[in-house]
């Protein structure tokens, strides 16, 4: 569950904090679970909603026209520079995405919401979900294709 509030913050010291919430409503709310066997997906639920809840406080969120055309001219393949990628560095490059971006990715790409669901949770159009989602894949293709970029200059992974 941690990984999930790593996922959705900026930093370490917001993903406690998303943490430490969760859990307190998981503990408070535990008595309105009705089917044990579905505790796993509810408490999943929960530290997803906490995280979206923290960062509605934290910032306003902006809708993002989809304005720019995608430069497809990188000759780099991508899956092998995430293959180069440890688990917290991928996170890490996460974390750097815009709030919204951030949030449409882990909800549609990590989570598996479908973008109607995300648009319902954000309270956005479908075209902002699909536009904050493509901005989110382009930043990180970019940033993952340049750390491939210094990890093959320098011979050795930069961390």
């Amino acid at each position: 569950m941690y990984s999930i509030c790593l996922r959705y913050s900026k930093n370490k010291e917001d993903a406690n904090d998303i943490f430490q919430q969760a859990f307190y409503l998981i503990y408070k709310n535990m008595h309105q679970l009705r089917n044990y066997d579905a505790l796993s997906g509810w408490i999943k639920r929960t530290v997803v909603n906490s995280a979206l809840d923290h960062l509605r406080k934290e910032s306003k969120l902006t809708i993002v026209e989809d304005t720019d055309n995608i430069n497809e001219s990188h000759t780099h393949n991508i899956n092998k520079a995430l293959s180069n990628l440890s688990m917290e560095e991928l996170t890490s490059i996460i974390q750097q995405l815009p709030d919204g971006s951030r949030m449409v990715f882990n909800l549609y790409v990590i989570e598996g919401y479908s973008h109607q669901e995300i648009c319902q949770k954000l309270n956005l159009s479908i075209s902002a979900s699909k536009s904050r989602l493509h901005e989110a894949r382009k930043a990180l293709k970019e940033k993952i294709i340049q750390k491939e970029i210094i990890y093959n200059k320098s011979g050795k992974q930069i961390g």
